[in-house]
């Protein structure tokens, strides 16, 4: 260890905080790591006694961290040429699929003109011919369409979720039956009080329930969604109540046309 640092170095302000704190002694252990050479600064505390200090066991623990710290420092230039070289293979691989995937594209425009090229050529030009073409359109159209039908209709890709167990089954319904026994005991009462001029339960409550209850880890049941898209509806449903001359049917479209539109965005 050296001694007292503070006036034989220039000034720096770092260093100058550490002396201020208290640790005005240090030592500089080299490191040598595959050529990436540096020296580790150890800051000493003057107060304790020397012999802790110059213990042999003292030093060959700084003198290992020394290496561990140049060894974590050396490692960081690796790190960077690592980063680089797989960004380079991505970049590189993305270009060769993006060739291979315009030249099918091309290919298959070439090949699909020529045969409609010989199939047109072989065929007497006329209206029947349009009229076929057109059909045959139609029906792969539909084709397409009553496949993807199928699939969806089966549920796609998407796994079935599993059954509710007993106690999971004995909660759903004590919270249902709880939930719709509250709301229709408010809505009697209002009803009472106000002569039929108002009522509180609404339609979808049914299918508000069931996301609550049975379906709690989708996204549209939790809480803050739930409430946010009645309130929204609610709110929609009243500015469209009050446009003049607007017919009933026109209305009960209009306002979930809007409300769904707007929760999906």
């Amino acid at each position: 260890m050296s001694n007292s640092f503070a006036n034989l170095q220039a000034y720096d302000e770092r260093l100058q905080c550490f002396a201020k704190a208290g640790f005005t002694l240090a030592t500089g252990i080299p490191f040598d790591v595959y050529g990436y050479q540096g020296i580790v600064i150890f800051f000493g505390n003057p107060h304790i006694a020397e012999t802790k200090l110059h213990d042999e066991r003292n030093s060959k623990f700084i003198k290992h961290t020394a290496q561990f710290i140049g060894t974590a420092a050396a490692l960081q230039a690796p790190l960077q040429e690592i980063k680089r070289y797989k960004k380079r293979i991505y970049e590189d691989n993305w270009h060769v699929l993006k060739v291979k995937m315009l030249s099918v594209v091309r290919f298959g425009g070439v090949i699909r003109e020529q045969k409609r090229g010989q199939n047109s050529s072989s065929q007497k030009p006329g209206p029947g011919n349009n009229v076929k073409w057109a059909f045959m359109r139609a029906g792969e159209w539909a084709k397409v369409q009553a496949v993807l039908w199928w699939k969806k209709s089966h549920g796609g890709n998407a796994a079935i979720p599993p059954p509710f167990s007993n106690t999971q089954s004995v909660w759903t319904f004590v919270g249902v039956l709880v939930t719709h026994i509250m709301f229709s005991g408010m809505n009697v009462a209002i009803t009472k009080k106000t002569q039929g001029e108002l009522d509180l339960v609404l339609p979808p409550l049914g299918a508000l329930t069931t996301l609550q209850f049975a379906l709690t880890a989708a996204p549209a049941s939790q809480p803050r969604n739930a409430i946010f898209s009645q309130i929204f509806a609610l709110t929609t449903a009243l500015f469209i109540s009050y446009i003049p001359n607007m017919e009933p049917w026109l209305r009960d479209s209009l306002a979930p046309a809007i409300v769904i539109t707007g929760m999906a965005r």
